[in-house]
């Protein structure tokens, strides 16, 4: 659940940019007068300058993947919506992390922004399946809503209406990340290094044995590979 601040400043959002799908944020920025600078090379992700009635976000040129570049300007936008008049300096954007003059909090709540901007849950509800969800529905939710694989599959498992999904991120056989909406999950039962040897394992298969610590019995594995050594393994079964 978004806090109210967040809710807030989604809905000055919507009052002038609506509810499209995907969205769009070069008019979003026109409407609240910031200008993007994406052609020079910084040695962060992103930065959001609010100075002297001047309000610019820089996107490191260096990045050159078009949804990484969309999550940082929404992340920005979150910045100057929730916590104007200072200088950000952002770097890995995607993790909560304190940066400069950013502390963990900030980061958390421009990074939730970014998200619930870029696919709202009301609209994302809508493409999830009543039973578990897969790869499938997740390529379709990255399509509709313009966004990465990556992004689309975190938002869709915390929304996941069955809740027996575990999103696990490996890189190079160690673990990065996990998302799932099962309260119950904790850390020391996901594995840290994947039980699975990734780079030969099938796209699909239902496993016994490798997963034990989470689910009994057979789980459904399903495997998909964004970039280089990373890894998306999405699980469903049934939750111990």
């Amino acid at each position: 659940m978004l806090s109210k601040n967040i809710a807030q400043a989604i809905e000055i959002v919507a009052s002038f940019s609506g509810n499209r799908v995907p969205v769009d944020l070069m008019l979003i920025c026109k409407e609240l007068d910031i200008k993007v600078i994406d052609d020079k090379q910084l040695d962060k992700d992103g930065y959001l300058i609010c100075r002297n009635g001047k309000k610019i976000i820089f996107v490191n040129s260096l990045i050159r993947n078009r949804h990484r570049r969309n999550f940082i300007i929404a992340h920005e936008l979150g910045h100057f919506l929730l916590h104007r008049d200072q200088l950000y300096s952002c770097d890995a954007i995607s993790e909560s992390t304190t940066q400069f003059v950013n502390n963990a909090l900030q980061e958390k709540e421009a990074n939730a922004f970014a998200s619930e901007l870029l696919v709202p849950h009301d609209e994302l509800i809508k493409h999830l399946p009543i039973g578990p969800i897969d790869f499938s529905t997740v390529f379709k939710i990255a399509e509709a809503f313009d966004v990465s694989v990556t992004h689309a599959a975190m938002q869709a498992v915390q929304a996941s209406n069955a809740e027996s999904e575990i999103l696990i991120c490996y890189d190079k056989q160690r673990r990065k990340w996990y998302a799932t909406a099962d309260r119950y999950v904790f850390s020391s039962m996901v594995p840290f290094q994947c039980p699975v040897y990734l780079p030969s394992a099938e796209p699909q298969m239902d496993i016994t044995g490798a997963w034990n610590k989470l689910y009994h019995g057979t789980v459904h594995q399903e495997i998909f590979c964004p970039y280089g050594n990373q890894y998306l393994v999405l699980l469903s079964g049934n939750r111990l």
